[in-house]
Parts: C-alpha cells; structure tokens; sequence
C-alpha cells in the first residue's frame, strides 16, 4: 500500500506533467475564425459581381488578400497541435466532436431553411444534405477536415522520422513547388498562340507546369503547422510586419491588375494553393506565435478558451447570420462600393452571433457525449456481466 507521502508525490508530478494551454494558439484558432468571417463579407455582399476599378476595390482586394488565409491558418494550427499524434483506438474519439457538432449545426440550418427561407425540406432531403457534406452553406471544411484527420498519424511518420532540420525544410519546398508553382506559371494566356491552333477558349490559361498536385494545399499547411511547431523561426516581429504588408499589398495588386475592367477573376493565384497565400499564411501565423502574456489572467485565460473552443460550431453557423444581416444590408444600400463602409459592423455582428450560438451549442454537445459516454458504460457493464455469468456457470 502507497503511502500518504507517496499518494502526495505522484499527484504533484502529474499536476507537473500536465501540459499547460498556450493561450496564444487559442488567440490564432479565434483570429482564423474572424478571417472567415470577414473573408464571407465579400462572398455575401455581392462584391464578386462587381467590376473591378477604382481605389475601393483595389484596397478591397488587398483586404481580400489577406483574410483569404483563414483556412490555411486552421490547417496551420492542426499540424502545430497534432504533429506528435500516433496511431491507437483512442486517437479517433477526437472525430466525435466534429462530427457531433456538424450534426447540430445542421439540424439547425435545415429547421433555418425551412422557417426563415421557406425551403421545402424533406428528411431524406436533410439526410442527403447531411451525408454530402451540404448540411450547411460552409460545411465543406468538415469533408476535407475528416480526411485530414484520418492522414495525420500517417503524416506524422513521415514528418517526426525526417533526418534533419534540412530534410524538413525540403518536404516543404517540395509541397509548395508542385502545389504552388503554377500560381506563379500557370497564369498567362498568349493568346496570339489561338490565332494558329485554336487551341485556347475563352478563360483559360496556358499550362506551363503540371497543376494536378494544387489540391493536397492541407497537407502542406499541416506540415508547416508541424514545422513552426518543432523550429523556432527567426524573424524579428518589425521584419515579420513590414514583410506582410509588401506582400499582401504587391498580391492584392496583382489581383487588381487580373481583373481589372471585369469581374473579380478567380484563379490558382488568388486560392489557398497560391504561393503567395502560402507565404502571408507563414508570416502570420509566426507573428501570432510570438504573442507574450506576461502575466497569468484567469479570466483571460477562460474566456480564451470558451471563444477558442467555439470556432468550428461559429464557422458552421456563420451562414445563418450571412443571410440575415446581409439580406438587410443589400436592402439597405443597394449600390455595392457603398457597402465597404458597413463592413466591419456586418463581419463583427456575425462574428459575435455565431460565437454566442456555437457556445450554446458546445453545451449541448457535453450533454449528448456525456448521454453517449453513459450510454456505452451502461452496454459494457451489461455485457461483461453476462460473460462473467456465463463463464461461471458453464460446465467444461
């Protein structure tokens, strides 16, 4: 039998071992969350049917070029937390959340649908929606998020049995040449070139470099999320800064001259598989990693938490609040460049909305785990007492 002492030394090394949470990774999960928002103001507010001339839409576009990172900074964050996962029954428990909170989230918008938009949804409908991954407007983070999740043991082989830092820095390099590359090449038309083969239709681009590899970008994000968490990255924070602002204005410049005199041009330059989102992403999330809390806050600490917590279920749940408060807006003001002056009131109400709802809706989430949780407890315990039946009055 352990004594008191013992009993007392054991407890002080675990409380000793219990990782402590880096606030500052709460604040990038809750900043990520805000670019999502912000970056659905233009989606929302009509901006992509608008012709692209004048300063507002180029100051638009530079806005535009750097709240796109907001999923690569979600990615980013993964790998920096779950770069030292292994494969065991347990590491897939941590699935039931999301998929729990992307069931609720859906109910949710579904009964939205049917109430506010005069939808006519049935169940098989709603199941249908629910089992494509359509279960809300934003809902496709989820189906790319479980397939990432399933790959990151695997991930993780790879990256935590690489030799050296030097080996590290080239399976990024290598990622962001296949992945990247043809932001930079793939971009132009030479259209004299039509005037001999016909080969070029209006709205495309001539493929200097293959593109088939810019849709694995999670992986990339996830190993530099692995990388940033495993190497200290030096770059002081002025550099940091002033290198931020050169590239998110000379990229929301670019983005003005590919779609000047159109309608905003959508292109491998301009997705999260750009080499140019590639690089603000980085230097973003670097500067977020270099936030100091001096002073332990309780209630900071707390609040953190609760808000960090409720990103996925806000994301989700975001599209509620678009259609509500943007339905307004364009009612409002119906001239689209006058909108720029609500935006930040627009993307704050739906930023604190769908935080208030996803907190609620964390609470119903413990609710239905702890319902489960008891659930299998109760089915274990009724099995195990039946095979213990069983074997003690079985007759060999």
């Amino acid at each position: 039998m352990k004594s008191n002492d013992d009993y007392w030394l054991m407890k002080k090394e675990k409380k000793l071992n219990t990782k402590k949470r880096d606030e500052k990774l709460d604040v990038i999960r809750i900043f990520s969350l805000f670019c999502v928002i912000s970056v659905h103001f233009f989606l929302n507010s009509d901006f992509y049917d608008e012709i692209v001339c004048g300063k507002k839409m180029l100051i638009a576009l530079m806005l535009r070029s750097f709240f796109i990172i907001c999923v690569p900074m979600f990615i980013t964050l993964t790998g920096y937390l779950m770069n030292k996962k292994e494969l065991n029954h347990k590491y897939y428990k941590g699935l039931i959340k999301i998929l729990i909170i992307y069931f609720i989230c859906s109910i949710i918008y579904t009964i939205f649908q049917k109430i506010y938009l005069n939808k006519n949804i049935s169940f098989m409908i709603f199941l249908k929606n629910l089992l494509s991954y359509c279960g809300t407007k934003y809902s496709w983070y989820i189906e790319m998020y479980i397939g990432l999740f399933l790959l990151i043991p695997f991930l993780n082989l790879i990256f935590n049995n690489l030799k050296s830092k030097n080996h590290t820095r080239a399976l990024l390099g290598t990622l962001a040449f296949i992945i990247g590359l043809p932001s930079i090449t793939n971009i132009f038309r030479f259209e004299f070139l039509s005037a001999f083969n016909g080969i070029f239709e209006d709205g495309e681009y001539f493929k200097i470099f293959p593109n088939w590899w810019k849709g694995i970008y999670p992986i990339f994000y996830y190993f530099l999320g692995a990388y940033l968490s495993k190497y200290k990255i030096e770059l002081g924070i002025k550099c940091n800064i002033i290198s931020l602002i050169i590239i998110i204005v000379l990229d929301g410049i670019f983005n003005y001259i590919m779609s000047y005199s159109k309608n905003f041009v959508y292109g491998t330059w301009n997705d999260y598989s750009s080499v140019t989102i590639m690089i603000i992403t980085f230097l973003m999330f670097n500067l977020l990693l270099k936030i100091n809390f001096k002073k332990e806050n309780k209630i900071r600490s707390t609040m953190l938490k609760i808000f960090s917590d409720a990103c996925l279920g806000a994301y989700l749940i975001s599209c509620i609040f678009d259609n509500l408060y943007y339905d307004k807006l364009k009612m409002s003001v119906p001239i689209m460049k006058d909108r720029f002056i609500y935006a930040p009131v627009m993307i704050l109400l739906v930023f604190i909305s769908s935080l208030i709802v996803s907190i609620v809706l964390n609470i119903f989430y413990k609710m239905i785990y702890k319902i489960i949780k008891t659930f299998n407890k109760y089915i274990y315990n009724f099995f195990d007492k039946k095979y213990k039946y069983v074997s003690k009055n079985i007759k060999y």
